[in-house]
């Protein structure tokens, strides 16, 4: 998460816990894995928007575990849910002039039926780079028949491949994409305004909330203090600061009976097998590229 999010939230840490200090340092999630596995772990707490990564890391011993932490979702008092964030659709409105899609199939067929206006039109990141877009791309390949076909629309727009959410929303921005896909609500929560024309579409049939998760390494210098900044995070005071990093339902998101919350456990690991990772990533790099 990009400092000027986070500094909100350790602005009310601060405040909640007056004896405790605290520094930021933004890791990828595999910096993260790394850091939590030395002898002595290079942070003493974790928010991780790739959950497979942080249940990879208590899976193999290297989390803490706090009987104290409260209620919500967890794994084993090691693994600790703090948001699920829903997998959302941005689209120019006047790219679909009759009307935009509300679901992949209408995406899927808009694509195919409007090749020639949307060549170069659509944005994507990299899975072989982001952990997140690897995670939702992994997780909608075994809920819906649909993820390849729509993968190969892409590809037949070649679609613009960026190395991060970021740089495919600033790309979005600047005029040189109309459609993504998969991105992450908190990122456009937290990032600056949209443009004009800009909609942000849940899709209907069904949305994917990827749960961020926050986990101490065994070996923290100061783990009695991760716990209590853990605790923190996870109580209602700190709500006000969570949605202004953009951890948070806006206002207006109405709850949808299509909303899934990807649960905590060992499931989350199929797809962070290194020879079934390595297939997946060549089956979307041949899709999607070639």
């Amino acid at each position: 998460m990009a400092e000027e999010r986070i500094g909100p939230l350790l602005d009310a840490l601060s405040d909640r816990l007056p004896g405790v200090q605290l520094s930021y340092e933004r890791l990828s999630s595999a910096q993260i894995a790394a850091g939590a596995r030395r002898p002595r772990a290079s942070f003493d707490i974790a928010l991780l928007a790739s959950p497979d990564i942080a249940v990879s890391v208590a899976n193999e011993g290297y989390a803490a575990r706090d009987d104290a932490a409260g209620s919500g979702p967890q794994w084993r008092q090691e693994v600790f849910g703090l948001w699920a964030d829903p997998a959302v659709m941005l689209l120019r409105r006047n790219a679909f002039p009759d009307r935009l899609p509300r679901t992949r199939i209408e995406l899927v067929r808009a694509l195919e039926q409007n090749s020639p206006r949307f060549s170069r039109r659509v944005g994507i990141v990299n899975i072989g780079i982001d952990d997140v877009s690897y995670f939702l791309a992994s997780q909608d390949s075994i809920r819906t028949s649909l993820y390849w076909r729509l993968m190969r629309a892409f590809g037949a727009a070649k679609a613009r491949i960026y190395d991060t959410t970021d740089d495919l929303l600033a790309a979005f921005r600047d005029g040189k994409v109309d459609v993504l896909y998969n991105v992450p609500l908190s990122a456009l929560q937290a990032g600056t305004a949209l443009p004009e024309g800009a909609e942000v579409v849940v899709p209907q049939d069904y949305v994917l909330a990827v749960p961020w998760t926050l986990l101490a390494p065994k070996s923290a210098a100061h783990l009695r203090g991760a716990r209590a900044v853990l605790n923190a995070l996870r109580s209602d005071a700190l709500k006000p600061a969570l949605a202004t990093a953009g951890l948070a339902y806006p206002a207006d998101f109405t709850p949808l009976d299509s909303l899934q919350r990807i649960e905590l456990g060992p499931e989350l690991l199929v797809f962070r097998d290194m020879i079934k990772r390595s297939k997946f990533l060549d089956i979307w790099f041949q899709v999607v590229v070639n």
